[in-house]
């Protein structure tokens, strides 16, 4: 059995820590951390919810199910949080994975209803496409207040900020420092959350091969948890379609926990008091970056790389790099973001990446919809008229 205890709440120097033991019974525990924690800065410790263990549920629940382990929560939990997870969640978590075992989940009671609420209705930034076409949305654009964004987070939880050497943390705080001057620009306060959910994927990634996807989805939804006393509403940004999700969600199987099935377990693991709304699957990427591309904001910020360049900078060839420029290149705009991005590394390759979207028409998503929004734009790419010979192979494009 798997056991989470002891939640507490203290100040450590300039932070405030929200805590919780997790103990192996039954096992020999093949992951570093003792405990379980969330860190905030001090001024704004009062948004960590101490008198619930939500924030703790998620990454144990995938934990113990990957080692067909029981879990039980000594402490109480939102009671709609339980019943989700009791007769749905565990179910969805197995469907995605072979990995996972269903298991006996159990908790000493349910924290009370109330109804004092936090005021914040926040989203993350990490001024990627799917981020600021949120912020867009539901900050420049929404004049509700009820619905309006009125904070902005980045979370320190996944392999790509978390390592356990300085260069790690000089990572972190480059990116908070970056997104911080961008939610000033932008006119949102900004918060930065710490934890130590990683190590839980980092070992299990090392059993698993490539699937840190798995549990880096879950671990942002256990940040957005633990601000239980502060956040009333939460968007996050989807990452594709509903199109997409319905034609590709096979690829998603084992690999990439959002793309498989977000949209259904998402609204299952919020809670009484902090909504949860998955916001984006209502355009294909290069629509929201056609919706952003002339705001001043994307064109200073815009940050789409794999590489964590020292000056911020786009390294304009890495995956993400490329569908951006493509996207970027079709609607003319690429001597826009010069200052972001390498274009003249793009360009080199540029040919050699219209033909792998070509070449995977129809089996990876953002690829298709580079080439479909290229059909729209009557854009030329390589036709089947040409043979190519890329990576030291020959091959035919198919119009």
């Amino acid at each position: 059995m798997i056991e989470i205890s002891g939640l507490r709440k203290y100040a450590r120097g300039e932070v405030v820590r929200l805590e919780a033991d997790i103990i192996f019974t039954d096992m020999v525990s093949p992951y570093p951390e003792k405990t379980i924690y969330f860190e905030i800065d001090k001024a704004h410790g009062d948004m960590l919810a101490d008198d619930s263990y939500d924030a703790f549920v998620l990454v144990p629940l995938f934990v113990a199910m990957y080692h067909k382990q029981d879990l039980h929560i000594r402490g109480n939990i939102s009671k709609k949080l339980y019943q989700n997870i009791k007769w749905y969640v565990r179910k969805i978590f197995c469907d995605y994975s072979p990995d996972l075992s269903n298991v006996n989940f159990t908790v000493d009671g349910f924290t009370e209803p109330t109804k004092a609420r936090g005021k914040i209705i926040g989203t993350g930034i990490s001024c990627g496409v799917d981020s600021l076409s949120t912020i867009y949305d539901h900050f420049v654009n929404e004049t509700d207040p009820d619905y309006r964004i009125n904070a902005l987070f980045y979370f320190n939880h996944d392999i790509h900020n978390y390592r356990k050497d300085s260069s790690g943390q000089m990572i972190f705080h480059k990116l908070c420092r970056k997104n911080r001057q961008a939610a000033a620009d932008i006119g949102l306060p900004f918060y930065s959350l710490d934890t130590n959910l990683y190590p839980f994927n980092e070992t299990i990634f090392k059993f698993r091969k490539d699937n840190w996807l798995s549990m880096s989805y879950i671990n942002a939804y256990s940040c957005i948890l633990s601000l239980g006393k502060g956040v009333f509403r939460y968007y996050t940004a989807g990452g594709s379609t509903y199109d997409q999700k319905k034609i590709f969600y096979t690829d998603y199987h084992d690999r990439d926990m959002a793309g498989f099935c977000d949209f259904y377990l998402v609204p299952l693991i919020q809670t009484e008091r902090t909504e949860l709304i998955i916001d984006g699957c209502q355009y294909r990427r290069v629509d929201k970056l056609k919706k952003i591309v002339d705001w001043d904001i994307t064109k200073k910020y815009l940050d789409t790389c794999y590489e964590n360049k020292s000056d911020g900078s786009n390294c304009g060839i890495c995956g993400k790099c490329l569908r951006t420029l493509l996207a970027l290149e079709i609607m003319g705009k690429l001597d826009d973001y010069a200052d972001i991005f390498d274009i003249e590394q793009y360009k080199k390759i540029s040919f050699a990446n219209k033909i792998r979207c070509l070449k995977s028409y129809g089996e990876k998503p953002f690829e298709t919809e580079n080439v479909d929004f290229a059909r729209e734009n009557n854009f030329p790419m390589p036709t089947k008229r040409s043979c190519y010979v890329l990576n030291g192979k020959f091959m035919f494009v198919k119009d």
